[in-house]
């Protein structure tokens, strides 16, 4: 094995990008950085050329806009070389397999914008021309340098969802609200951003779409309802579980225990018709056959989840025609009438399901 297959073998994934997307973080936090100069720019200056350039304010300020352009072009440029080792987009992809034509799409763009060019003459790793008339320095506009920000961030969010799964597409927006609270330094915000507390609703919403992508989601845990020991399926990573046919999304997460009281209610259900693949887990010689759900929690086309059940069937003679030879870990479809829950019917009031906003409806 090569010396650079190893390396991208031996690099831990959230190693990577955790650092690339703090990477980001700190490019974005240049960028605000960097207009609150602007800003400061055109505040301070007059119509007057001769007060201007001896304003030592202005000078302060126009120097921190340069430097804070420059390190954002610097920035940009490391990230589309074709380095292994490096916090490079070109890195991420070869551990990942994935998203190249992206990567190469971001370089092409560096290249032609004269990102590097720049870096590599005026800014860092400066390579120096043989003679004065050859020194040229290359001026590379706010908007562009917003178009770069624009393209990384996006190609960060693509690999963040393919990592993270759906949970990307919610915590993004949470980060763009924060980008004007400065922290130092900014790289460990945004490393950290996959931790930060997304409310019950968009939980709800991001178990659901895990669940459409074939995620395990749920695993058996025990639980404490009104007083009784019992299991439950739950979501520990987004502090959720499944109370009958509801999904209960609490308040804060990831689930350490689950212990709640139902108030009195009487449950308003109907009848629903669903199909789902079980797995056969034990067989009893030819006469009883053991399935198990390959997903205890079932999703249902309305977007509402009910659990299933294991099934024990008995075989007869017509039985054994229709399943035919089932051996432990077959798979076989089945089409089943369930009940699910569509609200609670209390004195005075009907109540719906929470939306995922008002977790603590029963608890």
């Amino acid at each position: 094995m090569s010396r650079q297959k190893l390396r991208i073998k031996n690099t831990r994934l959230d190693n990577l990008i955790s650092n690339l997307r703090g990477e980001i973080g700190e490019i974005i936090t240049s960028w605000v950085l960097l207009r609150h100069m602007m800003a400061k720019v055109c505040e301070l200056t007059t119509d007057d050329l001769s007060k201007d350039i001896a304003n030592e304010n202005l000078t302060f300020v126009s120097m921190l806009r340069t430097k804070l352009s420059d390190e954002i072009v610097a920035r940009l440029s490391e990230l589309a070389e074709e380095k292994i080792g490096q916090l490079t987009f070109y890195f991420a992809a070869e551990k990942l397999g994935k998203l190249h034509a992206d990567v190469k799409a971001f370089k092409t763009f560096i290249i032609r914008e004269k990102f590097q060019e720049k870096r590599n003459q005026d800014i860092s790793h400066k390579q120096l021309p043989e003679e004065w008339a050859k020194h040229a320095p290359i001026a590379i506009s706010y908007r562009t340098q917003l178009r770069g920000i624009a393209h990384a961030l996006r190609l960060m969010k693509k690999i963040d969802r393919i990592v993270l799964g759906p949970s990307a597409k919610y915590f993004w927006p949470e980060m763009r609200k924060k980008r004007y609270e400065l922290m130092e330094p900014a790289s460990v915000v945004y490393m950290l951003a996959p931790f930060m507390n997304l409310s019950p609703g968009l939980r709800e919403r991001v178990i659901s779409e895990e669940m459409a992508d074939g995620r395990a989601v749920w695993s058996d845990m025990p639980a404490t309802i009104n007083g009784l020991q019992v299991t439950v399926s739950a979501c520990r990573e987004w502090g959720a579980f499944m109370l009958g046919d509801r999904m209960i999304v609490l308040p804060h997460y990831p689930l350490q225990s689950v212990a709640v009281q139902i108030p009195e209610a009487v449950p308003i259900t109907e009848e629903r018709t669903i199909k789902a693949k079980y797995r056969v887990i034990k067989t009893d010689g030819d006469s009883l056959i053991h399935f198990a759900p390959l997903h205890r929690a079932h999703q249902l086309d309305t977007d509402a989840i009910t659990e299933l059940v294991d099934i024990h069937i008995k075989l007869g003679d017509l039985n054994k025609q229709e399943f035919g030879q089932l051996n432990v870990g077959d798979e076989k479809e089945f089409s089943m009438n369930v009940t699910v829950l569509t609200g609670f019917s209390l004195p005075g009031a009907t109540l719906s399901p929470p939306d995922g906003n008002d977790a603590n409806l029963l608890a």
